[in-house]
């Protein structure tokens, strides 16, 4: 309870109303605590670590300029860093195993995600974006979510394949990542007055990169399933 109060008396103390972006910080402490701290580094994760971290830093600076090849050059690494967490989650998932054992998770899943992006591109289509490039925007948007509920989905079968607690975090933090990725969407494309999404989503953001470190300390103690050493 006093971390949430604690992050509660940040929000008022950045004061949202002056777009101080918070959020940009979350990721980039999270990193240097996991490259400091861990010990064991998954190559994929400590690159999906680096990757969005560099990404919030460059917008962090450059949030004010409204910049066309900004804007595709930090969304493209966001989009790279869910590349590289996807692999990660990939290692510990045999799709051929997921289709014998979880046929109907996995149709299921299918057709939901693709109610979501249906829905997504209701919400994106209509949203008239200050560029030239209109269709080449909504397209990479359309991409980046794409992406973001393959990554959902992914974790999703690793934590069905391995029922431990390091895909159990794996899972939750891709979970809230996601959930965080659409609140935005909301806040920045529906209602900026609602501040109330962009607390909640950076609330989101900071457990789930806290569960992505946390699920870093986690490693075999031997090949044994679910047998695992904590640092």
């Amino acid at each position: 309870m006093t971390i949430f109060a604690s992050y509660f008396v940040l929000l008022e103390f950045f004061d949202f109303s002056k777009d101080f972006l918070i959020e940009m910080f979350i990721a980039p402490i999270v990193t240097v605590f996991y490259l400091f701290k861990v010990k064991n580094k998954p190559t994929f994760l400590s690159l999906f670590l680096i990757t969005y971290s560099i990404s919030d830093i460059i917008n962090f600076f450059d949030q004010e300029s409204y910049n066309e090849h900004m804007y595709f050059l930090c969304n493209g690494l966001y989009m790279l860093s869910y590349v590289f967490l996807f692999l990660e989650l990939n290692k510990t998932v045999n799709m051929k195993e997921i289709l014998k054992k979880f046929p109907i998770h996995f149709a299921v899943l299918t057709l939901l995600n693709i109610y979501i992006v249906f829905v997504m591109a209701t919400i994106i289509n209509p949203i008239t974006f200050e560029t030239d490039h209109i269709e080449f925007v909504r397209i990479f948007e359309h991409v980046y979510n794409i992406i973001l509920l393959g990554l959902l989905s992914m974790s999703f079968f690793n934590f069905l394949l391995n029922e431990n607690n390091k895909a159990l975090l794996l899972f939750s933090g891709c979970l809230a990542l996601t959930f965080f990725e659409f609140l935005l969407i909301g806040y920045y494309y529906l209602s900026e007055e609602m501040s109330i999404i962009r607390m909640v989503s950076i609330l989101l953001e900071l457990c789930a990169f806290l569960m992505f470190y946390f699920s870093a300390t986690i490693t075999f103690k031997s090949h044994a399933a679910n047998n695992y050493l904590e640092y």
